[in-house]
């Protein structure tokens, strides 16, 4: 009976990945193992004696190896912190685009010099100039007069009344100069700059000047748009803006509604 099982034991010895299980100490406890069990009879198969035995004693060289290696890890201090790891750094949203309001580009822009107020609201009604003709009591360049005043608000009778006003002023020309004054509307004293020669420019310097001029006597500016007619609008611009000293107001009214009649007003 012992034959076998020590042929078994040299042929296992003999195998690399079993051989350090079979030291003096597993060898000496399977035949204490087998011989107790053959001796029983709980076990009558050598072979299966000796797995046990071989199992009983790897399962103790297991303990003692963890349990050496316990001991060894708790005299080397408290194990080191595991580290953390580094949260994920998320982008910033967006800033939401910052959007700008007419209102804020307007107090963000840098100052300039004031536009000239717009005249109110006329209850006479604007209508589209369409100036022909010439001659008889029509200033010079009343179309260009005309289209230019309606298209900075005023009414169709108080651009009409204006350019009767410079009718007789000027006669409408820009170049006309007199004794201490000229320009469309007789500016006394005449601004420098105003007439140089050009025609054409200096048309419409003075044109834009009319505008800061009128702004003066902004109070009056809704009773003029409000004229119900040509020549009552002439007469509210000599009264309240011109403040000429001959009214000649007949001329100014007849010059008003020739130039309303030759716009189709």
């Amino acid at each position: 009976m012992a034959a076998p099982a020590v042929m078994v034991v040299g042929a296992l010895a003999a195998m690399p990945q079993v051989r350090h299980l079979l030291s003096p100490a597993p060898a000496a406890a399977a035949r204490q193992v087998s011989a107790a069990n053959l001796a029983t009879g709980r076990i009558a198969d050598p072979g299966l004696a000796l797995s046990a035995a071989i199992g009983e004693a790897g399962s103790a060289r297991r303990e003692t190896y963890f349990s050496q290696r316990a001991k060894t890890a708790s005299g080397r201090g408290p194990a080191a912190p595991a580290r953390k790891r580094a949260a994920p750094v998320s982008s910033p949203p967006d800033s939401p685009a910052v959007s700008v309001t007419p209102q804020a580009a307007a107090s963000s822009a840098p100052a300039s010099a004031a536009a000239p107020a717009a005249p109110a609201a006329a209850s006479g009604g604007q209508g589209t100039p369409n100036c022909t003709g010439s001659g008889g009591m029509l200033p010079e360049n009343f179309a260009a007069i005309v289209d230019f005043l309606v298209a900075h608000g005023y009414a169709d009778n108080a651009a009409a009344g204006i350019a009767g006003n410079m009718y007789q002023e000027s006669g409408g020309n820009p170049e006309s100069v007199g004794s201490g004054g000229g320009g469309l509307i007789g500016w006394t004293p005449l601004p420098a700059g105003y007439v140089t020669g050009n025609p054409s420019a200096d048309l419409q310097t003075q044109l834009a000047a009319v505008l800061t001029f009128n702004s003066q006597w902004s109070q009056y500016l809704p009773a003029l748009n409000a004229a119900g007619t040509p020549a009552a609008a002439a007469d509210i611009y000599v009264t309240d803006f011109e403040r000429a000293g001959i009214p000649a107001a007949s001329n100014r009214e007849a010059s008003a509604n020739a130039v309303a009649a030759a716009c189709h007003i």
